[in-house]
């Protein structure tokens, strides 16, 4: 990877706070949230679930903080779940 692109990359990622923006998005949304996650713990997931509007939490008994990755089988339940649901 690119050394330039590498930094602007964790610093948007790191740095950038969107909170306030949360309220703002409309779209229905799925949280899957993992415990533990060393980047996102539990209580970043369930602030944004009590940000977003029209959203839907689910925490997986998994570790990590990309889901898809760790727990493949899990996260395509959940998003399933998700999609089946009548939210």
């Amino acid at each position: 990877m690119n050394p330039e692109i590498a930094k602007h990359f964790a610093r948007v990622t790191f740095l950038s706070d969107n909170r306030e923006d949360l309220s703002k998005v409309l779209v229905p949304s799925l949280i899957i949230q993992c415990d533990p996650d060393a980047i996102a713990p539990v209580e970043v997931g369930k602030f944004v679930y009590g940000e977003l509007q029209n959203s839907c939490y689910i925490q997986l008994n998994a570790s990590g903080h990309c889901p898809h990755l760790t727990a493949p089988e899990l996260t395509v339940n959940a998003i399933k779940s998700y999609i089946e649901s009548d939210r």
